[in-house]
């Protein structure tokens, strides 16, 4: 019996030895290719860690503070699943002021702005988000359905439940292509039209005007024209469109990398949580939600929702932090979903289109002019879920294509592998 027990015991202590190896000779893999190219300075930051052995893989420089580009997507979206919930959706109401005349209203409609990214005209939703959104078209229909064809007032805009602050901290005067100005009241994102570099200055006013056109359609006449305005105490709420649900608009943010739907609902998850709809109260909500998951926060800088500021700062083991803690939630499956797939869906769509990684990582890809980061989930050869972040910072310009290249190279190092 001892003899068994010794021969046991020898051969877990192989098993042991064995699986250590492994793990050792995947990150002695990585660190070889990081070492064989131009981003082995302070300026870059990794962190591998393999979750279903629960052990660190690979770190370099994992604790350094980086600017994380739209890696920063990835704060938003967890603390917006969290706080807000994958199923909870957002509402764009019509109310209305004065008094019913049978058909007509002696009085006005306000287009009260629900802090919905998505909201849209039929064609646009059709061509950015594939007809799923809230309609203008619905609220319109929803007026005439209510008995009115005739308002004697005026339609307005109200975009009430948002600050009117229109930018975050650190943004470049440029950025105005990269994100419209932020509202709660938009219409097409702002854009001017799909595929266009300009948008709306003054979205709500863009919203009313586009509304009362569809009211017209729909047979109400409006005789006063579209403004801005928030909505009395006594109004009547009418009509109200939903948004998708939260984990719609998530993906609509993560695949594509929106800068204008993290804005959005950056501010709208400090509303859920009782606060002033600022860009402010958005990361103080999400800084707190992360915390609270256990991610040590010390020393990270978020001063906006979709990682255009420059101000921001955050390391890769703050990022894996989010992404291990988040894959422990109930909304762990539409957070993964929510991001693009290796070589098929959104920003990774022209990324490695072939190799084990290829339709098996899922990670959120981040990019400025001096900043380059990957971090995201990828399962090995032999079915272990290994966590990733990789944060590239070079300024005043990074060589982004040789940073993607290595990042593409470690993602595929990863998951052709069979650690034990």
């Amino acid at each position: 019996m001892k003899r068994i027990v010794s021969i046991l015991a020898a051969v877990l202590a192989l098993l042991s030895a064995a699986g250590t190896a492994s793990a050792a000779t995947l990150g002695a893999r990585i660190n070889a290719v990081v070492a064989n190219s131009s981003f082995t300075g302070t300026g870059t930051s990794i962190s591998v860690w393999d979750e279903t052995r629960h052990r660190w893989v690979y770190l370099r420089n994992g604790l350094v503070e980086l600017k994380p580009a739209s890696n920063m997507k990835l704060t938003t979206a967890v603390a917006v699943l969290g706080r807000m919930g994958p199923a909870a959706r957002l509402q764009t109401r019509v109310f209305t002021t004065g008094t019913r005349s049978g058909s007509t209203l002696n009085g006005s409609l306000f287009l009260a702005g629900g802090g919905d990214p998505s909201f849209s005209a039929a064609e646009f939703s059709a061509k950015r988000f594939h007809g799923v959104s809230g309609l203008v078209n619905d609220l319109a229909a929803a007026v005439r359905a209510a008995g009115i064809t005739r308002v004697t007032g005026r339609v307005y805009g109200d975009e009430s439940k948002f600050d009117r602050v229109r930018t975050a901290p650190f943004w470049r005067p440029e950025y105005w292509r990269d994100c419209p100005p932020i509202t709660a009241l938009s219409l097409n994102q702002g854009w001017v039209r799909y595929g266009s570099a300009y948008s709306y200055a003054n979205q709500a006013l863009h919203a009313a005007t586009v509304f009362r056109s569809q009211l017209a359609a729909h047979g109400v006449t409006v005789v006063g024209s579209a403004g801005t305005a928030w909505r009395p105490a006594g109004a009547t709420q009418i009509a109200t469109e939903l948004s998708p649900p939260m984990y719609r608009l998530v993906a609509q943010m993560d695949i594509p990398s929106d800068n204008f739907h993290a804005e959005v609902l950056n501010k709208d998850v400090a509303v859920a949580r009782g606060l002033r709809g600022t860009t402010a109260n958005g990361r103080y909500v999400t800084r707190n939600y992360l915390t609270s998951l256990g991610v040590n926060m010390t020393g990270a800088r978020l001063y906006d929702g979709s990682g255009l500021s420059y101000g921001n700062r955050i390391s890769s083991r703050q990022v894996l932090g989010l992404l291990i803690a988040a894959s422990r939630q109930t909304y762990a499956w539409w957070l993964k979903a929510s991001l693009p797939l290796a070589g098929i869906s959104g920003t990774l769509r022209d990324r490695m289109t072939s190799g084990p990684a290829h339709a098996n990582a899922r990670a959120k890809t981040g990019t400025l002019r001096d900043a380059s980061a990957l971090s995201g989930y990828v399962t090995t050869a032999n079915g272990h879920r290994v966590v990733f972040s990789m944060i590239m910072n070079h300024g005043p310009y990074l060589n982004v294509t040789a940073a993607r290249s290595l990042q593409d190279r470690i993602v595929q190092t990863i998951a052709g592998a069979r650690p034990s």
